[in-house]
């Protein structure tokens, strides 16, 4: 387990993955609409055990082969590969519903390249979706992500905006932006003070 799983706001209990649920569903329709999701960065898969508990057929991607181990302990009927995030050209024998993953993007370095390649891995109608935390700046640099990730694109509070902008260079239109209001409720999904989480929904113009 990757020592951020630990922490507070990764953990996903029941209690969270219902408010995770309440918020995706009311701005993505019911996962029913949906089979298959590429989740990029899976990690050790504690967001691709809710995907999968949502009745979807997951494919978990990730460039750390330990932590990609520990995904494969998690949950030995779901599918990972070892890939870097922008994917590679075996992943093209895919089509996905969705493309979704959760604290992923603030990592990107460059994430108008990399949200551009993602648009041929998806089926018609096929959306991405992407879970984020709004930081103050100030506190970002006080964890080993944030002093590896402080001068990218997509890191801290201007990320909404940011991405938002990068998904639509990439061909994206951008559906929605919002906070995720059932899961901020929650004291345990907070890592500190100020740490709020948002959802972008995006889909390629037909």
């Amino acid at each position: 387990m990757a020592v951020y799983d630990q922490q507070p706001g990764f953990a996903l209990t029941h209690k969270v993955a219902e408010a995770y649920k309440k918020d995706i569903e009311s701005v993505l329709g019911p996962f029913s609409q949906y089979q298959t999701v590429l989740e990029p960065g899976c990690g050790s898969g504690v967001f691709t055990a809710f995907l999968a508990s949502q009745g979807l057929r997951v494919v978990g991607i990730d460039r750390d082969e330990a932590q990609l181990a520990a995904a494969r302990e998690r949950l030995p009927e779901v599918e990972f590969r070892l890939a870097d995030l922008a994917s590679d050209s075996k992943m093209h024998e895919h089509r996905f519903d969705l493309i979704a993953n959760r604290y992923v993007i603030h990592e990107l370095i460059d994430p108008i390249e990399i949200f551009a390649s993602w648009r041929s891995l998806l089926a018609p109608n096929g959306r991405v979706v992407l879970i984020e935390n709004a930081w103050i700046r100030t506190d970002w640099g006080w964890s080993d992500w944030g002093k590896r990730t402080d001068h990218l694109p997509l890191a801290c509070t201007q990320t909404w905006a940011t991405a938002a902008y990068c998904l639509q260079k990439a061909g994206f239109t951008v559906k929605t932006c919002s906070w995720m209001h059932h899961t901020n409720q929650l004291t345990e999904t907070r890592l500190q003070d100020g740490f709020r989480l948002f959802i972008i929904v995006a889909e390629v113009p037909q």
